[in-house]
């Protein structure tokens, strides 16, 4: 018997089980909403967004330990791919904004996700709910099938693209779960 999962199905082969929305959320499962771009009156630069995030994923982490749960919520920020006329890569700049939030990959902060670098350890390190880790730097690596409850916030550096639908959903969906399966007081 082959079970398969996806929020996101193309060809059914077999039998295809619907479960709606509300019933997961029901389940704690998910998060019952999702703010995009909150409070981003103010926001001139992609810096300001930055502020934004990380003073939310503070807040979180605060209202976590006040529920007496050991979850150090996770910042994921989805970067663009380098174009030919870039002289640097994109990741550069983001490094550069959370170093001065002293949050880097030497002291354990930040962890960055491309090609190239040793996943399996990287998945270990970065999926615990009580990883030193606070910032995840990817660009498309974890959008299918990576599972982090831990994940809470996205910043987004990519373009959506409409001919990407299921892939935009996937991302979306890694900050959708809730770490302990069950939804919260606040």
């Amino acid at each position: 018997l082959t079970i398969e999962m996806t929020a996101t199905p193309k060809q059914v082969s077999g039998s295809l089980i619907e479960v709606h929305l509300a019933e997961v959320i029901a389940e704690g499962m998910i998060k019952s909403e999702v703010h995009i771009n909150p409070s981003s009156k103010n926001i001139k630069e992609n810096k300001d967004l930055l502020e934004v995030a990380l003073k939310k994923r503070e807040y979180l982490k605060k209202l976590y330990q006040e529920e007496g749960a050991n979850i150090n919520p996770l910042l994921l920020i989805q970067i663009p791919n380098k174009k030919q006329t870039d002289t640097t890569n994109p990741e550069d700049y983001i490094v550069g904004l959370l170093a001065d939030h002293n949050i880097t990959e030497s002291n354990g902060k930040l962890a960055i996700r491309l090609s190239g670098v040793d996943i399996k350890d990287l998945d270990e390190r970065v999926k615990p709910h009580d990883s030193e880790i606070d910032v995840l730097l990817f660009k498309e690596a974890i959008a299918l099938g990576w599972d982090c409850p831990r994940a809470s916030l996205l910043f987004l550096q990519r373009e959506w693209k409409e001919d990407r639908y299921s892939f935009n959903i996937q991302t979306l969906g890694r900050i959708m779960r809730m770490p302990e399966q069950k939804h919260y007081d606040e």
